[in-house]
């Protein structure tokens, strides 16, 4: 995909002219703000994805089909009915587009395992950016609306507004109908205040990913790669430590440069990351981490499973089922149901151990100490998951986990320094700052880009500067893909 939130074309072309027309020309007349809106939404779907826009509109008009029927029956069996198909229809699509190859593959792989020949050939479908999340978007509003929840939208125009607003379109955050809704009752208008926000958050989403998570995908891109030394436990805790910095730095700088977009417009949307590498257990990085995926999951899945009710055990099995599920989410491969469920188990062991009475005297007795152990085991547990979240190649996988765990290992200073490419030293520093950014903002509890944005004017527009400058300095040749658009 050559058009993104990394594109000059969009900063200097879409946006501009997208903002002219649906603030500038049609002020406070609401409905054909939304129809601007609606139409550029669309217009940058088929720029980044071309004839898959077909999808989104069959996503569309299913869900606000759907919605209807349910919402204009009293008949449980027919709101049913119409839930089922809303369901089915998108989760076809998703199935179709993004794990029809790897379920063949998968059963031609297993055919060989048992002594037969594979029969169907993987037709290789191209993944739609953003299916993984327009869809479990546009679900949502059918299952709330069969859940009585609030009533569905006035007009088709608003819900495909909100099905396709283009800053969260591509990679989220996934948001809820009615808080979307909110935000589209008036007419659409921006002040000083928010504009000066939006401008904060697009560059600060800027150079979290052309100056963090790029430079450090260069060190992980050549860690996790056919032939290097991954028995070199330095090595491997590096290239650790750098992709689970790589994936937030870049997610959390598309939702930053999402979020401003939006503000541009006059219209909000919610947070999805809040300081995820402060968390100390696996349910307060869930929290922190994907905010909007996790709340969904929770909210759509664990909870119909009965995750919420009917005892201990089903509350285990549905959280697994979860995790499972959502690992699987993230991709069409196996590494990615084994990330699922390494999650799910560390988050039922967790239970377990903080429900234990020991755990509570201790905790009790030595906050201090509990947390800073409980700080170090969560992330350390953490950056082994991202491990397999990134490597495919199951030999690599397990020689890469058993250095993790210091299992048949060396430790090669030398080899670590020689065999990574380029810039070790500006690594080193990104880390430590990084760090410190990241630290000061869990422990004041508030993201370090709003406090920018309250900045006074002389001082934002020499900060804006330097960090405009930093790119052009620092950023790599070459911008890597935002890593949730393969989502």
């Amino acid at each position: 995909m050559s058009f993104n939130f990394t594109s000059p074309e969009y900063y200097f072309l879409f946006l501009p002219f997208c903002l002219f027309l649906t603030i500038l020309i049609p002020r406070d007349k609401k409905s054909l703000q939304i129809s601007i809106l609606c139409i550029m939404s669309y217009l940058f779907f088929i720029l980044a994805s071309g004839w898959h826009i077909l999808l989104l509109l069959i996503s569309t008009l299913v869900d606000w089909n759907a919605a209807k029927k349910i919402n204009n029956s009293t008949n449980i069996s027919i709101r049913k009915r119409w839930l089922k198909f809303s369901i089915i229809v998108n989760l076809t699509l998703l199935a179709t587009f993004k794990y029809l190859d790897f379920i063949i593959k998968s059963l031609g792989w297993w055919s060989l395992e048992l002594g037969y020949s594979p029969i169907i050939d993987a037709p290789n479908l191209l993944l739609p950016v953003g299916i993984s999340f327009y869809t479990f978007q546009t679900m949502s509003y059918t299952i709330d609306i069969y859940r009585k929840k609030y009533q569905p939208a006035n007009s088709l125009l608003d819900f495909a507004c909100y099905a396709a607003f283009f800053p969260q379109l591509v990679a989220g955050p996934i948001v809820r109908f009615d808080y979307f809704n909110e935000q589209i009752k008036k007419p659409l208008i921006t002040n000083n205040a928010s504009f000066r926000l939006a401008i904060t958050l697009i560059v600060y989403g800027l150079f979290k990913k052309m100056i963090f998570a790029d430079n450090f995908a260069l060190h992980v891109d050549a860690i996790f790669y056919t032939g290097a030394p991954l028995d070199n436990v330095i090595i491997i805790y590096w290239g650790a430590l750098l992709f689970g910095l790589q994936i937030y730095c870049d997610f959390s700088a598309y939702t930053d440069i999402a979020i401003g977009s939006a503000y541009l417009f006059g219209i909000k949307l919610p947070e999805n990351f809040k300081g995820p590498y402060g968390a100390k257990s696996p349910k307060e990085f869930w929290r922190r981490w994907h905010i909007s995926l996790s709340t969904w999951l929770r909210d759509y899945l664990y909870i119909s499973l009965g995750g919420s009710r009917n005892g201990i055990k089903r509350m285990y099995v549905a959280l697994m089922i979860t995790m499972v599920l959502g690992g699987l989410w993230h991709g069409a491969s196996w590494n990615f149901a084994l990330w699922g469920l390494f999650h799910g188990l560390i988050l039922v062991i967790h239970r377990l151990i903080s429900t234990n009475n020991i755990s509570k005297i201790v905790l009790k007795k030595f906050p201090i100490c509990y947390n800073l152990t409980s700080l170090i085991i969560t992330q350390w547990l953490i950056f082994l998951s991202w491990l397999i979240f990134r490597i495919e190649d199951n030999s690599m996988l397990f020689r890469s986990i058993k250095s993790y765990l210091f299992m048949d290992v060396n430790f090669d200073y030398v080899e670590a320094f020689e065999y990574l490419p380029g810039l070790q030293w500006l690594m080193i520093f990104l880390v430590i700052i990084f760090a410190l950014l990241h630290g000061l903002s869990t422990s004041q509890n508030s993201e370090i880009k709003y406090s920018l944005a309250k900045l006074k004017l002389p001082y934002w527009s020499l900060l804006i500067g330097l960090m405009l400058g930093l790119i052009w300095l620092l950023r790599p040749q070459e911008s890597s893909e935002f890593i949730y658009f393969r989502f």
